[in-house]
């Protein structure tokens, strides 16, 4: 807002009447120019939130719920936002005609998809025993990073990380979060072990 005689955008406010409509605000203002003494009126519109469905993901199973955005709100896949008291990250937005984009304005979304990052992360853990494989699911820290060629144990068997897989590659070398890694492939082992995920286990 500025005055329409000096242009200056610094003024008080004299009087101040909202009219309020289930989408909006808009606040009528008369106001008089700090700098020549102008009296002008002009109006600010504040348009509410509205409610958009999401579903969380959360170790496999998901939920329904509502987040509130403004009017004209970008969101982003990877973005972090908190639904219900809790934080989640946005994975993908669907479009009013169905389809799935990585971003997208509020005005255009039917249901936000997102991940809880409350939970901790579920990894899957795969040892090769010479022909047979033993397999279990770990709940670890989200922030926790697995290195391939780390030596973990569960239960009574000590393995040496030979690989990881993400969502989307497979790691040989390196390392990862957990909330990034689906599946840990290990070989057994006879050495001592770095970390002990046996009450790990679900």
């Amino acid at each position: 807002m500025q005055c329409p005689i000096c242009g200056s955008g610094s003024f008080r406010v004299l009087k101040s009447r909202t009219d309020e409509s289930r989408s909006r605000k808009i606040k009528h203002l008369v106001l008089e120019c700090e700098e020549c003494g102008t009296v002008f009126r002009d109006s600010i519109v504040i348009e509410k939130p509205r409610s958009h469905r999401i579903v969380v993901s959360e170790h496999g199973k998901s939920y329904r719920d509502e987040v509130e955005l403004y009017p004209g709100e970008e969101l982003s896949a990877g973005d972090a936002i908190t639904v219900s008291g809790k934080l989640v990250e946005v994975t993908s937005l669907e479009l009013k005609g169905g389809k799935r984009v990585d971003r997208a304005t509020a005005d255009d979304i039917e249901t936000v998809w997102a991940v809880s990052l409350e939970a901790p992360a579920r990894v899957g853990v795969s040892v090769d025993l010479h022909g047979e494989v033993y397999s279990r699911k770990v709940e670890i820290d989200r922030d926790f990073i697995f290195r391939v060629g780390d030596v973990l144990k569960i239960g009574e068997h000590v393995f040496r990380i030979k690989s990881m897989k993400t969502g989307d590659r497979m790691i040989r070398r390196g390392s990862a979060p957990a909330h990034n890694i689906k599946r840990i492939y290990g070989v057994p082992v006879n050495m001592r072990f770095t970390h002990d995920l046996t009450d790990r286990v679900v």
